[in-house]
């Protein structure tokens, strides 16, 4: 059960604070990027953020295809991960942690 609702938790929180930060900032997506990556130590924290993102996606990769699902079942992550983030591994979690806890064999009390 923590399987889904930590992951989902955070996805929640995660998502309102991106589209709160989105909504009140004075600069477009476009400029903040390039104020970013002007600068040596800012761009390394991107390219940082950047590979960390790209090795979840390895393993979400993996651990569909172990789970049964091809590529094209990733491709929505893919796209959430690389234009949000940590939401695309959140979302992947949340509705891998769903699966399994729905699928988990319930416990009820034997009739006699």
């Amino acid at each position: 059960m923590l399987r889904f609702w930590v992951p989902l938790t955070a996805l929640i929180a995660f998502s309102a604070y991106t589209v709160y930060a989105i909504a009140t900032s004075d600069q477009s997506l476009g400029a903040f990027a390039s104020e970013l990556m002007r600068r040596p130590t800012t761009a390394l924290v991107v390219f940082d953020v950047y590979l960390a993102l790209l090795m979840l996606a390895v393993w979400m990769f993996f651990d569909a295809r172990r789970r049964g699902h091809g590529l094209a079942y990733l491709l929505v992550f893919y796209v959430i991960t690389f234009c949000f983030g940590s939401a695309g591994p959140l979302a992947y979690l949340t509705l891998r942690g769903w699966r399994d806890w729905r699928a988990a064999p319930r416990h009820t009390p034997s009739s006699l």
